[in-house]
């Protein structure tokens, strides 16, 4: 560290500094018995000489410091390093001017405490004002300082608390009349901080229903021979704001000996929102109180209307702590009318003694394991008792409170009746479905068979005509060649008829994995299939943008091609054949009755719009019938099931089909399909 002036100065005389080290051990022994040290410092030679307070003061340990002197770097170094620069400053500027010494600073310890010392010393001179000697006093002041930081941490605390919890002070002399806001306290009486305020000024502020009652505890807190407490809450109306607000005061009134009042200071804090909180909360009480007696009131009216018996019960324990009854402690009217009982025959009285027939069904051991598993159970018995009671109960056991027990029980002997009655008739409907699937198994192999030996014969027919027609054309008469053209017409009828049949039969008992379909790759195939009829009648089809589908691409085309080809077939022969693809999102009230129940669902609803001759719609349930036809099969070819094959594929589909049409003005087939989940 660095230290003061240290220029070489002239040595002290041998009589002068004798002089001074007598001087300094008188003032010495003067000063050591109390928290006072002294200092001597030869400049020249840079050695300072201490007495045992200096020494303890810097914990220095050199027990010759007071004979032979130690630098003064060995004391300046234990000033605390904040201070130690100021120090030495002060040192210097001493010495160098000529002024007293003083200084307050920090010793470091070795116990890590800092002591607090206050220096003051003055230098001595030469003849040509050249410094000699540097000497004064320490005084230990760490105690004082203590006190003054314990003073000064209360003092923040304080005005932390205050500021904290928005207090409001106030200091009344009631000997001069004077009073003291703090300015939290003018606020809270709606007054600016530099607002003049008095006694008077304080009653004005506060609401005229609280200001007698207000100015009575104050002057009973001033009374001599009171405890001077004052506790109170009134409302003050801003006497500049006119605001409202609720204040809770506390006070103390000081006296002398004498017991007469010398003081009267207190604080104030706003309470207003708890008393807003208290007004809401009391609000809610009677809210909440006047609630519950309505639901009491409505939970008991329900009770009693509800079809099901509930009995509240409490377990009853013997001395072993075993339940050995039950006792039924409320019941709603469902038991007391299923019972044909008074609530006194019920109510307060035991449950084997009312109904004893629950010790040997197991209903009680059912409520003795709900009330101490804590589980509720749920059981159905057969009860019988020796009062007449009897039939099929079923029964719900619910633990309340530590002993408590609800029980929810019903007489379901006219439903097990129903339910066993349910059983045979669900083992009767099994064995029906079974000889059903057997039935269906052999009408498929029966029409299979079926198509295959009357395939033969019609082929044979068609064989046998066509040969009669070809090798004895010329020998046949009109007549006879007209029944030969008969007889071809009904066989190919017959095999178109055969045909459609099977398919028929193929939509009801076989059923392909359903794919992602994509319609506009169907009707092109479709149309491609038709291209010659379509050409033929010079017919316009147009096909706009379908949608993709689940479902079977094999039968799907079947329901289109069927559909595209009867509006090619049904049209007056003067007309050339228009017909329209197109499809849309399905609204809910479009969809048909069958689709009805899954308005929730989505659909494609996919239109073909024909120019054809149409119907009336009095007749359309009829067209998807099989072999219904409303036109006249001269004019017409068909077998009449087409219709019904678009209707069986739309079905299997998981959708519907619907037709609007009038007479000679076209008609419009729907044909609904599901869309998919992630379109």
């Amino acid at each position: 560290m660095n230290q003061p002036i240290a220029a070489q100065f002239s040595p002290l005389l041998s009589d002068e500094e004798s002089l001074l080290r007598r001087s300094y051990g008188q003032f010495q022994t003067a000063l050591s018995i109390g928290l006072i040290a002294t200092w001597f410092w030869d400049i020249s030679n840079d050695k300072l000489y201490g007495d045992p307070n200096l020494l303890r003061m810097f914990d220095v340990a050199d027990t010759q410091a007071s004979r032979d002197g130690l630098p003064l770097s060995t004391f300046t170094n234990n000033i605390h390093p904040d201070d130690r620069d100021r120090v030495l400053q002060q040192i210097d500027e001493s010495i160098r001017l000529g002024r007293t010494y003083e200084a307050e600073y920090r010793v470091l310890s070795a116990n890590q405490e800092n002591k607090w010392v206050l220096a003051r010393g003055q230098a001595t001179y030469n003849n040509q004002h050249k410094p000699l000697t540097f000497s004064g006093i320490l005084i230990d002041l760490t105690e004082r300082k203590k006190a003054e930081l314990r003073s000064q941490l209360a003092e923040d605390r304080l005005r932390l608390a205050i500021d904290s919890a928005q207090l409001g002070t106030w200091d009344f002399n009631p000997i001069t009349q004077t009073l003291i806001w703090s300015d939290r306290c003018k606020e809270l009486f709606g007054l600016s901080p530099s607002a003049h305020v008095d006694y008077g000024v304080f009653l004005q502020g506060l609401h005229p229903d609280d200001r007698e009652r207000t100015d009575q505890a104050v002057q009973e807190a001033l009374r001599p021979g009171s405890s001077g407490r004052y506790d109170i809450e009134y409302r003050t109306v801003g006497i500049e704001d006119g605001q409202l607000r609720w204040i809770r005061a506390n006070g103390q009134a000081i006296f002398s000996k004498e017991g007469i009042v010398q003081g009267f200071i207190g604080t104030v804090i706003d309470i207003t929102d708890s008393k807003r909180n208290e007004a809401v909360l009391h609000q809610l009480v009677v809210e909440q109180t006047q609630n519950l007696e309505r639901q009491t009131h409505h939970l008991r009216t329900i009770l009693d209307a509800s079809l099901n018996s509930i009995i509240a019960m409490t377990a009853i324990r013997d001395d072993t702590r075993q339940i050995v009854d039950f006792m039924m402690d409320t019941a709603n009217q469902a038991v007391i009318r299923s019972n044909f009982m008074e609530p006194e025959q019920i109510i307060g009285r035991r449950l084997l003694t009312v109904f004893p027939g629950n010790k040997e069904n197991g209903f009680f051991d059912l409520y003795v394991r709900v009330v101490e598993t804590g589980r509720a159970e749920q059981s159905t018995q057969y009860y019988r008792d020796e009062f007449g009671l009897e039939g099929w109960f079923e029964v719900s056991a619910v633990k309340q409170g530590e002993d408590g027990l609800v029980v929810t029980y019903n007489n379901i002997t006219e439903r097990k009746k129903t339910e066993l009655a349910a059983q045979q008739q669900a083992l009767e409907l099994k064995t029906a479905n079974a000889e059903l699937k057997r039935s269906n198994e052999n009408l498929q192999q029966f029409a299979h068979i079926a198509s295959h030996d009357l395939q033969e014969p019609l082929r044979r027919i068609q064989s046998f005509s066509d040969l009669l027609k070809t090798q004895f054309a010329d020998n046949l008469s009109d007549g006879e060649s007209d029944m030969i053209y008969r007889i071809q017409r009904s066989a190919q009828r017959m095999q178109l008829l055969i045909k459609d049949l099977l398919t028929y039969s193929k939509l009801s008992t076989q059923r392909e994995p359903f794919a992602t379909v994509q319609l506009t790759d169907v009707l092109e195939d479709v149309v491609s299939d038709l291209e010659m009829s379509i050409t033929e009648k010079q017919a316009t089809v147009t096909v706009d943008g379908l949608p993709t589908v689940l479902g079977s691409s094999s039968r799907l085309r079947q329901l289109f091609q069927n559909l595209i080809a009867n509006a090619l077939k049904f049209v007056p022969v003067e007309r050339k054949p228009i017909i329209q693809v197109s499809a849309r999102a399905a609204t809910a009230d479009e969809l048909p009755a069958r689709l009805q129940d899954q308005s929730a669902s989505s659909f494609w609803l996919i239109r073909i719009i024909d120019n054809g001759i149409g119907f009336d719609e009095r007749y359309k349930d009829r067209i998807f019938t099989p072999f219904q036809r409303l036109h006249d099969a001269g004019s017409y070819t068909g077998t009449g099931i087409g219709l019904a094959i678009c209707q069986r594929v739309a079905e299997s589909h998981g959708g519907a089909i619907d037709v609007s049409s009038q007479p000679y003005q076209g008609s419009t087939f729907k044909v609904f399909l599901p869309m998919l989940a992630s379109l």
